[in-house]
């Protein structure tokens, strides 16, 4: 007998975690996982819900968007008790997959997209669902009678997993670090390996973590986890997409429809919520086409918000206001002093549990924290600069790999002297981008270059665990830098940063670019047509000049940092000369008398080195607060 399948919009962001004993011994089960289930309480402030069956327990933190009811109540299990799920995200598609269900026969009461997951596990299998599958999730589905557990992370890393596992003892996954840290015997040695990858990248990226005994899950990846061991299998990895793909040869007006039709679809999808949806608003090319293909399919103004910096070189308010003004959406600007954001300084290493030095950390987590009295779903933009050849490195990188074969190592030094004494303090944008390129101008081949391009000091590091390898069929420079970048930093820096700092007050933030039939679509478009004469997101801006003029988008791209500079040597300067003289794990991997003479070169004024330092200040600042 078929149940009445019953629909409605509900979507449940949160922290999962989970442990699985091995051993026979499990009386502080329950208490273990409840202590990491606690610690991510910031995930999920609407609920907590604990299972434990024998040696296996699963937890979960709730944010509900839509219905607060017990329905939504994780872990959610089987009638019979044999199956356990734990989620955290959103299936955009459960409606389309309740009706597949419905038409198989199969009883599922559908009030959410967890309860389909959980019915699609049940009847297909996890690892023949996965595809099936368009959201951003992260969730594990234990199998009592079989005692298998599986543990899987979506396709782009929009949501975290981390794992630790000592063979014989435990295999545990959270969330978050800071759930790990919560078992008594978890092992807390810093893998040094992992330290030197943050200070030559600023993050840590995929599978490393801080410590030794915990690890991330790559994107696309599914654990299957037995007593015997953990299984690792692959069920979506970009570079087998880009192995099959082929081209889309439509004329530019026909492929320009087809990616609106798309980016349409997939705001469409994640504008869903009875709860206040609003957007972030910067006045660049990306937030501006979110915020247009929303309010083309709202009947009210939806609410935008834009973050001013005064006085600042970052600021673009006045940009995104007239965005704004011109969509007529209800739009509010958040203007933050920049000593109020450095003092939650101290906020990040609680927030993302190891050294991560992206500068805009800081200012992202307090506008989440702003946006959150208004709003408790943000749509953003994240992923355009990888798609759409959006960052400087896209094009510079290719031809640095040329330059650097014939440009004099005389001439290569006086650009770095002339960008170092005139450019560093007058002019702090153009002087990180000629600071990337000389680095970008000393790589030996191509991976070489755009890996100086990303380097912040130089560590002889091992890289073949992670992804930084070139794809064996890609022709086009300018494709192989993007697609390292969605293979490393869109994950590892970018979605992480957001993700941390909006869960950290309880904000949920989706990202309709990584919609994985636009993903697929976008790649399958030929490089000539998505970068024209080395325009940068020129079919974004053929599909933005349909809803905001050209005059009111059209400038240089900014990023959105933090001006660091000046604040080392006022606000940040006592803290940073006393983590100077602290002995700590830091300087066994950079030379303390190099840093102290970083540190003089920059409080003289004459050269500005805000970024190696506030890579060296995290660093120190975790390390410290560890004990």
């Amino acid at each position: 007998m078929c149940l009445r399948i019953v629909l409605q919009k509900c979507y449940f962001m949160c922290g999962i975690t989970g442990l699985w004993r091995f051993k026979s011994d499990v009386n502080d089960l329950a208490a273990t996982v409840t202590a990491m289930t606690r610690s991510l309480a910031h995930r999920g402030p609407d609920d907590q819900g604990i299972w434990i069956k024998e040696s296996v327990g699963l937890g979960q933190r709730r944010l509900a968007i839509v219905d607060l009811s017990a329905r939504g109540h994780q872990p959610m299990c089987s009638r019979d008790g044999r199956y356990a799920l734990v989620f955290n995200g959103e299936i955009y598609n459960y409606k389309t997959l309740a009706h597949y269900l419905k038409n198989q026969g199969i009883a599922c009461e559908a009030h959410n997209d967890t309860e389909v997951l959980l019915q699609l596990c049940i009847q297909l299998g996890v690892l023949k669902t996965l595809p099936l599958l368009n959201g951003m999730f992260a969730f594990a589905f234990y199998d009592a009678r079989e005692k298998i557990l599986y543990v899987v992370r979506d396709r782009f890393g929009e949501k975290p997993l981390y794992y630790s596992f000592v063979e014989g003892q435990y295999f545990a996954f959270s969330s978050e670090l800071k759930a790990l840290l919560q078992m008594p015997n978890f092992d807390r040695t810093v893998d040094e390996t992992a330290l030197d990858l943050y200070l030559r990248f600023n993050y840590i990226p995929c599978p490393y973590s801080i410590y030794k005994r915990a690890c991330k899950l790559f994107p696309g990846h599914c654990l299957t986890v037995t007593s015997d061991g953990i299984e690792e299998s692959v069920y979506f990895d970009l570079s087998h997409m880009l192995e099959e793909r082929q081209s889309v040869d439509l004329p530019e007006n026909e492929c320009v429809d087809v990616l609106e039709r798309l980016l349409g679809q997939s705001v469409h999808d994640r504008m869903l919520a009875d709860v206040p949806v609003g957007a972030f608003l910067s006045g660049g090319i990306d937030s501006s086409l979110m915020v247009a293909l929303m309010q083309s399919q709202s009947t009210q103004p939806i609410k935008t918000f834009t973050v001013g910096f005064k006085n600042s070189p970052w600021d673009e308010s006045k940009y995104a206001e007239a965005i704004a003004q011109h969509l007529k959406t209800d739009h509010t600007t958040l203007f933050l002093d920049q000593d109020i954001v450095l003092e939650n300084a101290n906020d990040i290493t609680q927030i993302y549990d190891e050294p991560f030095g992206d500068a805009s950390a800081l200012s992202t987590h307090l506008i989440s924290k702003l946006f959150r009295k208004h709003v408790t779903v943000a749509i953003g933009g994240d992923g355009g600069d990888e798609l759409f050849v959006g960052y400087h490195r896209h094009k510079w990188v290719p031809r640095l790999c040329t330059l650097h074969k014939w440009l004099p190592r005389s001439a290569l030094s006086l650009l770095e002297m002339i960008n170092s004494r005139l450019l560093s303090e007058r002019c702090p944008i153009l002087h990180l981008k000629l600071h990337k390129a000389a680095k970008g101008l000393r790589g030996k081949d191509f991976l070489s270059t755009y890996l100086n391009s990303m380097t912040y000091f130089d560590r002889p590091v091992i890289l073949e665990k992670t992804w930084f390898q070139l794809h064996p069929h890609l022709q086009n420079n300018a494709e192989q830098v993007m697609y390292l970048d969605m293979r490393t930093f869109l994950h590892d820096d970018v979605l992480c940063k957001v993700d941390r700092a909006s869960m950290a007050v309880g904000l949920e933030t989706r990202a309709p670019f990584l919609d994985h039939n636009l993903v697929d679509f976008v790649w399958s478009i030929p490089l000539a047509k998505k970068f024209p004469r080395c325009v940068k997101k020129y079919l974004l801006k053929r599909v933005l000049k349909r809803y905001v003029p050209k005059v009111l988008w059209d400038r240089p791209k900014m990023g959105f940092g933090m001006p660091l500079g000046q604040s080392f040597r006022t606000s940040l300067r006592s803290t940073w000369e006393q983590y100077l003289e602290m002995h700590t794990l830091l300087w066994n991997h950079v030379d303390r008398t190099n840093a102290k003479q970083l540190w003089q070169e920059h409080l003289s004024g004459k050269y500005n080195h805000e970024i190696q330092l506030w890579n060296l200040f995290v660093a120190q600042q975790w390390l410290i607060q560890r004990g």
